[in-house]
């Protein structure tokens, strides 16, 4: 009797023994439970999606880096030590030049291309601005071909101090600007060497003629460049001038 008590004893423990081996703890299950939320919650980067076909021949004129500090609310609301903790995003601006029979499309996907390229080689741009011209001598004067921007929500002010630090890009887009000419310019209404650098004298570009009325720089200029008449000089003007602009 007491053998046989002894033999139940005996399986019982190796029972419960089992048992244990086999269940699984709580706080594991509960941890792979958290590992499976969290990774379901990760968002795809947003794609930089081109076409490398329409991807133009291209020079970067000027690069300018800025570091801006993100501020919601008016600097005079900051103290002093609160504006040097303040988080700051890298902001990159390009200045291009195409050549001047570039389609939109063409500039487009150009552009585009830069962006993907850039961030690329460096993940910690939060912001890319790219100007666009035909001309050198336009640069910082506004864009005359086009302009794109890539940022939170392809709006300027979005940018975040998280978005920053964790290099956060699933909202960001591309906000581009493309003049009316691109792509559809004449032959005739492009303006030649010799029509850019009379403009760019009449226009006192480079500070040449500081101090000087415009009839005195009228005279200057159509003596060095042998313009006949008030006419053409006026036509040379206007021609440029609405090539800029539109």
């Amino acid at each position: 009797m007491n053998k046989t008590l002894f033999l139940i004893q005996v399986i019982l423990f190796l029972s419960c023994n089992n048992q244990n081996k086999n269940k699984v703890p709580k706080e594991i299950i509960s941890k792979h439970k958290i590992q499976k939320t969290e990774t379901s919650k990760v968002t795809t980067k947003f794609k930089i999606v081109f076409d490398s076909k329409q991807v133009s021949n291209y020079k970067v004129k000027k690069s300018e880096t800025e570091f801006i500090k993100i501020m919601f609310k008016k600097i005079s609301e900051y103290s002093y030590s609160e504006l040097q903790n303040l988080t700051k995003y890298r902001r990159l601006t390009l200045s291009i030049i195409v050549p001047s029979d570039i389609s939109k499309s063409s500039l487009e996907n150009t552009m585009k291309s830069i962006v993907y390229d850039t961030t690329k080689q460096n993940e910690d741009i939060d912001e890319i601005i790219i100007f666009a011209y035909d001309n050198k001598n336009d640069i910082d004067n506004g864009f005359t071909f086009g302009k794109l921007l890539w940022t939170q929500k392809g709006e300027q002010g979005n940018i975040t101090p998280y978005i920053v630090w964790e290099n956060i890009r699933d909202n960001y887009d591309f906000n581009i600007s493309i003049k009316n000419k691109v792509g559809n310019i004449n032959k005739t209404n492009l303006p030649t060497k010799r029509e850019l650098e009379i403009y760019s004298e009449i226009v006192n570009e480079n500070g040449q003629y500081n101090g000087k009325s415009e009839e005195q720089i009228r005279k200057i200029i159509m003596k060095k460049y042998k313009i006949n008449s008030n006419n053409e000089y006026d036509s040379i003007y206007l021609k440029v001038g609405v090539y800029k602009i539109f």
